[in-house]
């Protein structure tokens, strides 16, 4: 096994906040209503879209509000992804019904992250877009209490202290980050999951795995967070193909939920931050901006952004090999990374999911100027000279973008393909 180059410093002073509670097993949805009972709620409005009434996978929960006499009232007038409209709507329910004295999300990430932002504009004054400030907390009173339960293994939402949306000007995406956004209890129930479709499994696999590899390759990661991130990225890298083409198999479903809940965890770290490294500030810009959903754009970022940072970061990423079964005997550090891009690639193939930009609604014209976006305007918004480890040009923004259009690797013996 390669170790990482480098050795952790355990000089720095760490703050952090976690989910207060986790409750994860296998038909554990029915859970809500003691948790409720337990922070004595009476009156609960329930966020979730319309594919999960028809799933039918909110009757579980309803039995149990209903057994335990607590009255709710359910809001599923939501899109697959976190639009301004969306949370301004569901903010506007909540408080014109003004009575409500917790929140369950039930979903995927987008449902989840319009949870936390209503759970906290009850009790806050405003507009939602004055709290998407990502380097400042803005929120001045505790959210009401929010139980959150996650129906794909990908975001970490139920777990994590962020709410991402996207900007109804720019179709960027930003977000808000808070303690104030962390659950009051994450229920995490892989039995949610197995009607997510094959797509969705997909995407949001690749997500989770995102944050995970992401996390560990942060210039400023250390051992709290590469421990969880490790496992995490294992657990999913060795599931996620059997989640998709055996959509039954429970045991890959809840290997993928754990995954998922741990990623959550990762990037919810401050020296994870988002996570504030090159993937997800690409991937969250041209995704809403061309039409990719989440976690194919993330997920098509991933081994670029992986390549384009060995330089910086070879020992890092050759460490990664073990997660993806990579073989090595004696060969170089730097020449095991450059292995690493080409194994998720096969993921993603293997997952019928894109790997270049051309192969979604990216127009090549846009190359040269969403790369200078990138470098002069996006990469400060996630911190990126402190978080990626490899420094950004224009020049190599520029290229690495036409590498993702074109699926070509600067550290592989002949390209990509």
């Amino acid at each position: 096994m390669i170790e990482f180059n480098n050795s952790y410093r355990y000089d720095l002073n760490l703050k952090f906040d976690q989910v207060k509670r986790i409750i994860f097993g296998q038909n554990m949805s029915g859970e809500a209503a003691n948790e409720l009972k337990r922070i004595n709620s009476k009156n609960v409005m329930i966020v979730t879209d319309p594919n999960v009434n028809r799933f039918g996978l909110l009757k579980k929960v309803i039995d149990s509000l209903s057994g335990a006499s607590i009255k709710y009232e359910i809001y599923d007038d939501l899109s697959n992804e976190p639009k301004m409209d969306n949370i301004i709507n569901a903010v506007n329910f909540a408080r014109n019904c003004k009575d409500f004295d917790a929140v369950i999300g039930l979903g995927g990430g987008s449902v989840l992250d319009t949870s936390k932002m209503v759970a906290s504009m009850i009790t806050n004054e405003g507009e939602p877009a004055e709290y998407l400030t990502p380097v400042e907390d803005k929120f001045k009173n505790p959210a009401v209490p929010k139980i959150l339960m996650p129906t794909t293994g990908g975001t970490g939402s139920e777990v994590s202290n962020m709410s991402v949306v996207i900007d109804k000007e720019s179709m960027y995406k930003t977000w808000a980050a808070s303690s104030n956004l962390l659950a009051d209890t994450a229920i995490v129930d892989p039995v949610l999951n197995m009607s997510a479709p094959p797509r969705t499994t997909a995407a949001s696999g690749m997500d989770a795995l995102a944050h995970n590899i992401e996390g560990l390759i942060s210039s400023e990661a250390n051992a709290i967070s590469d421990g969880l991130a490790t496992k995490a990225a294992t657990l999913i890298s060795q599931n996620l193909r059997t989640a998709y083409n055996d959509p039954g198999n429970l045991d890959a479903r809840s290997s993928m939920s754990m995954g998922a809940m741990l990623g959550g965890m990762v990037i919810t770290f401050p020296w994870v931050a988002g996570p504030s490294i090159l993937g997800h500030c690409l991937g969250e810009a041209f995704g809403p901006k061309y039409g990719a959903i989440h976690g194919v754009a993330v997920g098509l970022s991933l081994p670029y952004i992986l390549d384009f940072n060995i330089s910086a970061a070879y020992s890092k990423i050759a460490s990664l090999a073990s997660i993806f079964g990579i073989k090595h005997h004696g060969e170089s550090p730097r020449t095991v990374a450059s292995k690493i891009p080409e194994a998720i690639i096969t993921l993603l193939e293997d997952l019928d999911m894109p790997t270049t930009l051309s192969q979604i609604n990216f127009p090549k014209g846009d190359i040269e100027k969403f790369a200078t976006y990138i470098y002069e305007s996006r990469q400060k918004l996630y911190d990126l000279p402190k978080f990626n480890p490899r420094r950004l040009t224009i020049d190599n923004s520029i290229r690495l973008i036409s590498n993702m259009y074109d699926g070509v690797f600067e550290n592989y013996d002949n390209g990509h393909r």
